[in-house]
């Protein structure tokens, strides 16, 4: 709560600035800081700070009945070097996360966490996210290196950010369960990324990321910027088209995920590498109203937990009349466990689970928002731990822009 509160002073306090814009019209709380943070970008410097909660409670079914809070605040500066030192084309990132906040994922029992926001075992911590570089060749080369994430560039979409819950929000999940493939936001290594843009509608991009077995250790948190002798890769690739569909935008890719690591398999045998395949397309069927699906496959059933994922969902912006600027969301996930891993580690029959949420994003002024939702589990866990009733999560997120 000491984040919360410190946050929302500093936001308040901040009102007294950029007296020649109305609070409650500016793209971020804190306004132009008197003209300061326009005085910044004009040099290169484009600072950011975002705030945002989750609060959800499990009120039927699944392990036991819950409620929690969790919350983040992630700042940073965009910096353009160009404008800073005259180097032609290129620019750069730095960014750090602080969440805190215990989740209720373990107490519904299910593969998919909720709350897309946890400050995991610990409770809160706090990691140095993004420190990493990207120059332009030309109009349609770009090549990023530094501190980084795959789900920066590669099996990701803005309309998964509207989930509440991991089996939507951020890269494809699957790849991230037991035998991680890929990290997500805010979870960064050493990595590096190509894109070419072959036209307007073709875009393609290959990268390498480093990969160990502690996502939340201290490499991840930004204080070991080290490449041990035991870490992997993953190679990524993936192919974008984004044609107008009948006057309508679309967007569709397909990507491949090959992790060279020594990975050990359910029965405890190890395998030096895993692939995964994975696609996604999404459409704008009327105005404002968007439908996406994506799903994942890895044929190695004794090494990834979820070797099956398909989802889909729906994003409508300005469904209620008046209110031009709010989202009204629905999804669906269906995740496939492995029987290998019921086999070997659960030691009984498996299934899978299916994630069902439907939310509302009230956009009260351009940079404060608020999110009630609704998440349906069937067999949280999808048999993994036992016989467990399905799941019924109310939950509401909350977004803020300084």
């Amino acid at each position: 709560m000491k984040i919360l509160t410190t946050t929302i002073l500093i936001g308040l306090s901040s009102i007294a600035f950029a007296a020649d814009e109305a609070w409650n019209e500016r793209e971020q709380l804190s306004g132009d800081w008197g003209g300061q943070r326009t005085s910044l970008e004009d040099k290169g410097i484009k600072p950011f700070l975002y705030y945002d909660s989750i609060a959800a409670a499990n009120v039927s079914g699944g392990i036991k009945t819950d409620d929690q809070y969790t919350g983040q605040v992630y700042a940073g500066v965009n910096l353009d070097f160009e404008k800073m030192f005259g180097w032609d084309t290129t620019t750069g990132k730095i960014s750090t996360v602080n969440r805190h906040g215990n989740g209720i994922s373990g107490n519904v029992g299910g593969i998919y966490d909720p709350m897309t926001i946890n400050g995991g075992a610990d409770g809160q911590v706090t990691w140095l996210y993004e420190v990493w570089v990207e120059k332009m060749f030309g109009k349609d080369l770009a090549v990023k290196f530094g501190r980084t994430s795959m789900d920066e560039d590669f099996a990701n979409s803005d309309l998964y950010r509207y989930s509440l819950s991991t089996s939507i929000n951020g890269p494809i999940r699957s790849m991230m369960l037991e035998n991680s493939q890929i990290f997500s936001f805010p979870l960064a290594l050493w990595g590096g990324r190509a894109k070419y843009k072959l036209s307007d509608e073709h875009q393609f991009q290959i990268g390498a990321y480093q990969i160990n077995d502690n996502p939340f250790g201290t490499h991840l948190r930004g204080t070991d910027w080290g490449i041990d002798s035991d870490d992997g890769v993953t190679f990524m690739a993936q192919y974008d088209w984004t044609p107008d569909v009948f006057d309508r935008p679309a967007r569709f890719y397909v990507g491949v995920a090959n992790s060279v690591y020594d990975y050990t398999e359910f029965d405890g045998s190890e395998t030096s590498s895993m692939q995964t395949f994975y696609g996604h397309g999404e459409f704008e069927v009327i105005e404002g109203l968007k439908l996406f699906a994506f799903g994942a496959y890895n044929s190695q059933d004794e090494a990834a937990k979820i070797p099956l994922q398909l989802s889909a969902g729906a994003n409508w912006k300005g469904l209620i009349p008046g209110r031009e600027n709010d989202h009204t969301v629905f999804f669906a996930t269906y995740g496939k466990v492995s029987d290998e891993y019921g086999k070997f580690v659960t030691m009984g029959n498996v299934d899978a689970e299916m994630v069902f949420e439907l939310g509302h994003r009230i956009q009260i002024i351009p940079s404060f928002y608020i999110q009630p939702a609704i998440q349906y589990i069937v067999e949280p866990g999808g048999g993994t731990s036992g016989d467990i009733d399905d799941a019924i999560v109310l939950g509401a997120w909350i977004g803020m822009t300084f």
